[in-house]
């Protein structure tokens, strides 16, 4: 799939950064660290480095995270003199996409959820064959609603108590537990702001990470494991991981005109601008590979 090849080609960069060929690489996720992340304080190096596992350093600041081909990705790229509501200054970029954007987003997924666990616990409906349907009597071609199982009534006891999506200090958390890394990068006369939404993840990926020196006071010495918390979890009944983008992209267009564009028009302005995807990464692109 395009992740694989996406993370085959970053894997060929990464052994010729190492010097060798690294047959056993891990290529099932990368470590990303931010501009200003030290791999001695944020890695088990001695791990990422026998299993081949692919580590960058970003443009923008933050944290760093693990990602896979389950996360979910989004950016903002704003200019100042257009949406002057926003001031350039992270918390404020926060605030914003926590309140219009993120916030709206999962109120919609919430109550999407919830109509369909409430559609359960009606029951669910049978056509009744020979007077009788699973032990219940009734005239032939007659329509009756069965009640909804154990499983269904705990799964409708679930939907009715999601935890509420909130900026917490600076993370996007789900209750207590953070949902995602974010960062941002600001330049004069605009903004980045990209978020890394966590839809599921392999626990074994998560040991390469060490416990930050640094990290909110709400996380206190929680390991990565008992801090996070995956999106799958709570909506992945009845939602494939794509859906929050559908949410995301309605939640925008309450603030926002929208213009859809391909992965094939973002190539090729690539290659108008900056001569192609791999010349910009090699020449004016911020974000490296690390080597460890």
């Amino acid at each position: 799939d395009d992740w694989t090849t996406r993370r085959k080609h970053a894997g060929d960069r990464l052994a010729d950064a190492y010097g060798h060929e690294n047959d056993g690489m891990n290529r099932s996720c990368a470590i990303i660290m931010g501009i200003g992340g030290k791999p001695e304080r944020l890695i088990d190096i001695e791990s990422a480095k026998n299993d081949g596992v692919l580590v960058l350093k970003r443009f923008s600041g933050g944290g760093t995270v693990v990602v896979d081909h389950s996360s979910l990705w989004t950016t903002f790229i704003g200019r100042t003199e257009m949406m002057p509501e926003i001031k350039p200054y992270p918390r404020e970029i926060m605030e914003w996409s926590a309140d219009v954007i993120f916030g709206p987003a999962f109120e919609s997924w919430n109550r999407e959820v919830k109509s369909l666990g409430s559609r359960r616990s009606r029951g669910r409906q049978t056509l009744v064959f020979q007077g009788k349907s699973c032990g219940l009597s009734g005239g032939v071609g007659e329509s009756l609603v069965l009640p909804p199982s154990e499983k269904e009534k705990q799964q409708t006891t679930g939907y009715s108590t999601l935890p509420k999506f909130r900026l917490r200090e600076n993370d996007y958390v789900l209750g207590e537990r953070k949902i995602g890394g974010n960062a941002q990068s600001i330049v004069s006369g605009g903004f980045l702001h990209h978020t890394s939404f966590l839809w599921d993840w392999d626990h074994t990926n998560m040991d390469y990470l060490t416990l930050p020196e640094k990290r909110p006071e709400y996380r206190g010495d929680r390991s990565h494991g008992e801090f996070l918390v995956k999106l799958k979890d709570h909506y992945g009944e009845h939602s494939a991981k794509n859906a929050l983008f559908a949410h995301v992209k309605r939640a925008t267009g309450e603030s926002f005109e929208l213009e859809e564009v391909t992965l094939n028009n973002v190539m090729k302005t690539a290659h108008e601008k900056f001569g192609g995807f791999q010349e910009w990464f090699d020449g004016k692109c911020r974000t490296n590979i690390v080597r460890l």
